[in-house]
């Protein structure tokens, strides 16, 4: 545990002694806030190339981009504290095969307003970044990413195809993490899962997506390493053993985030797109 850790608990757990209520509204804001990386110049040029439009979500602003002319368009939702550009390699890839890419910064992300987020946001977010640009035949989700567009397509987003890369399952495996690592006490977290549920409008019980998935009828690849640290390989086996039809390829050496670059995954699920 890093010592910023250790007074960050400490801290938490005297608010928390003092005042149940206002341990709650820090727990929240922590839980809800993504952290912010620099872009890489590399990012940014490949950004510079796109048209760019904004969307709005909940009154804030949303930053979005697109490539491409013709060809069917593909979506791709990026992973917490990450950005849409993350995608340059694989975005590249899929306009060379002629498809037009979509991307976005998620709120609280990027060039996007705010500093808090969450799941239903983003989803809420690739949704309305569809409204904006027309109907999207493809969908990619990173992490995060991943469950966000399940949760869209589980509310009507209408795609033909799904790739889901290292995707958290449910929000209640992050938050017992959180719980743990935080030592939020039993109260303290009823109150800020109820505090979310008010503000984003949602029941956390349906934020689950192997519980969902049976009724899906999408096609879905997902991709997973067994040395994922971060979400567990074991997620993106959930939800491809509760979605009909779905493939699982497991990857090994990539972990979280090269997973989404790596040449080898970037062939598997232009192949699958293209299907």
């Amino acid at each position: 545990m890093s010592a910023t850790l250790r007074l960050t608990r400490a801290a938490f757990g005297a608010v928390q002694r003092a005042s149940p209520r206002l341990a709650a509204l820090w727990a929240e804001r922590i839980f809800c806030t993504p952290p912010r990386r620099p872009i890489s110049e590399r990012m940014a040029g490949w950004l510079r190339e796109a048209q760019r439009f904004t969307v709005r979500v909940g009154g804030r602003r949303v930053a979005a981009w697109s490539w491409g002319e013709r060809g069917p368009r593909v979506l791709l939702v990026h992973g917490w504290g990450s950005r849409g550009a993350r995608f340059v390699d694989l975005g590249n890839a899929l306009l060379t095969q002629g498809y037009r890419v979509v991307t976005f910064d998620a709120p609280g992300h990027g060039a996007s307003a705010g500093r808090l987020s969450s799941g239903p946001e983003v989803a809420r977010a690739a949704q309305a970044v569809v409204n904006a640009v027309g109907p999207v035949s493809h969908i990619v989700g990173h992490s995060v990413g991943g469950f966000a567009s399940a949760l869209a397509i589980a509310r009507g987003l209408e795609i033909r195809r799904a790739v889901f890369l290292a995707p958290s399952a449910n929000v209640n495996s992050y938050s017992a993490q959180f719980e743990a690592l935080l030592g939020v006490h039993g109260p303290v977290m009823a109150s800020m899962r109820g505090r979310l549920e008010r503000r984003l409008g949602f029941s956390w019980k349906d934020l689950n997506i192997p519980a969902f998935a049976p009724e899906m009828r999408v096609p879905l690849l997902v991709i997973h390493d067994r040395d994922d640290r971060e979400v567990g390989w074991n997620d993106g086996a959930a939800i491809a053993r509760s979605w009909p039809g779905a493939e699982l390829v497991t990857t090994t050496g990539l972990g979280h985030h090269r997973i989404v670059s790596d040449p080898s995954v970037i062939r598997q699920v232009v192949t699958f797109l293209s299907a």
